[in-house]
C-alpha cells in the first residue's frame, strides 16, 4: 500500500462520535501489520467496539489479533488509568506530609 509520507510511530484518531474512528483506526492497523510491522492498537473510548469490528476479545492486556500477524490489540479505561497512576504518585507520600498537602497533590 503507497501512502502519502511517512506513516508516525504514533497514530491518533479523534473526533466525534460516528465520524469513523474505529473503522480507520481498525483498517491503518490492519494494514500496517499486513506490512510486516508490529501494531499496537488501543482504544480509550467506555464504549469499544474494537471486539466486533476485528471479531476478537479485546481486553484490558494486549493480546494478538487472529488472522493479523503482528497486530495487538487493547482497552484502555482512562478515568481507572488515570486514577491508578495519581494513586502511583501520590501514595509514597501518605503518611509522611500532611493529608491537606496529600488531598492537594490527589486534586
Amino acid at each position: 500500500m503507497e501512502w502519502i509520507g511517512p506513516i508516525p510511530r504514533f497514530v491518533f484518531f479523534t473526533g466525534k462520535g460516528g465520524v469513523g474512528k474505529t473503522s480507520l483506526s481498525c483498517a491503518l492497523a490492519v494494514a500496517l501489520a499486513g506490512e510486516g510491522k508490529r501494531v499496537l492498537l488501543v482504544s480509550t473510548d467506555p464504549a469499544s467496539n474494537l471486539s466486533q469490528v476485528l471479531d476478537s476479545p479485546v481486553g484490558s492486556d494486549p493480546a494478538p489479533v487472529p488472522g493479523a500477524e503482528g497486530l495487538t490489540a487493547m482497552n484502555v479505561d482512562p478515568q481507572a488509568a488515570a486514577a491508578e497512576y495519581r494513586e502511583e504518585m501520590v501514595a509514597p507520600y501518605r503518611g509522611v506530609l500532611p493529608d491537606e498537602v496529600v488531598a492537594g497533590m490527589e486534586e
